[in-house]
């Protein structure tokens, strides 16, 4: 369907929260929560106007635990605006009660970082090709050879990186491995 990509569109003073994100900067705990829920706020604001003329209804569905902050941006501002907004906290998998709840309201699947895709995958999975349709899959980051596997969706992400590793407890990037986004953002690390 789409790519948007926030850090085009995003004010010169507003960039400091996406070098906060990144893995180099090292940021953890209050400041790198700060910095996923503000950009989640910017990304609802494009969010809005996509979906300003159908579908007021939300459902932020935020993989666990990384997207928390992420997702909560986008739910607070979503719902600052007037919008109907009502949240679910996932890991895996999504459960029928859950997909009965969501059916009718435009879906925004949360996460910090989308790296290989395959926890999006098998989500998107287990949803009925219906409800698949109005799904807004956002992101803080995503690796740039793995946009494709996600073409047929509304995709909005923060920043598209060169880079791609594996979240490890490790405090610097190395053999393909590097600080994991949870442990960041949580002080597990």
């Amino acid at each position: 369907m789409s790519i948007f990509i926030l850090q085009d569109h995003l004010a010169s003073c507003d960039k400091h929260w996406i070098e906060r994100c990144q893995s180099k900067s090292m940021e953890t705990g209050y400041r790198l929560r700060e910095a996923h829920y503000t950009l989640g706020e910017h990304m609802a604001e494009k969010i809005l106007d996509m979906t300003a003329v159908h579908r007021p209804q939300f459902a932020v569905l935020i993989l666990m635990r990384a997207g928390l902050p992420f997702g909560m941006g986008i739910a607070d501002k979503l719902e600052k605006a007037g919008s109907q907004v009502a949240i679910y906290f996932i890991h895996h998998d999504i459960n029928n009660e859950i997909k009965a709840e969501i059916a009718d309201r435009t879906i925004i699947l949360a996460d910090a970082v989308i790296n290989s895709g395959k926890s999006i995958q098998q989500i998107m999975v287990t949803l009925p090709e219906m409800i698949r349709q109005f799904v807004i899959l956002t992101t803080t980051v995503i690796p740039k050879e793995t946009v494709s596997k996600f073409e047929q969706f509304n995709l909005l992400v923060v920043r598209v990186s060169s880079n791609q590793y594996q979240g490890a407890k490790v405090s610097t990037i190395t053999q393909g491995k590097g600080p994991d986004t949870g442990d960041r953002l949580f002080g597990t690390l």
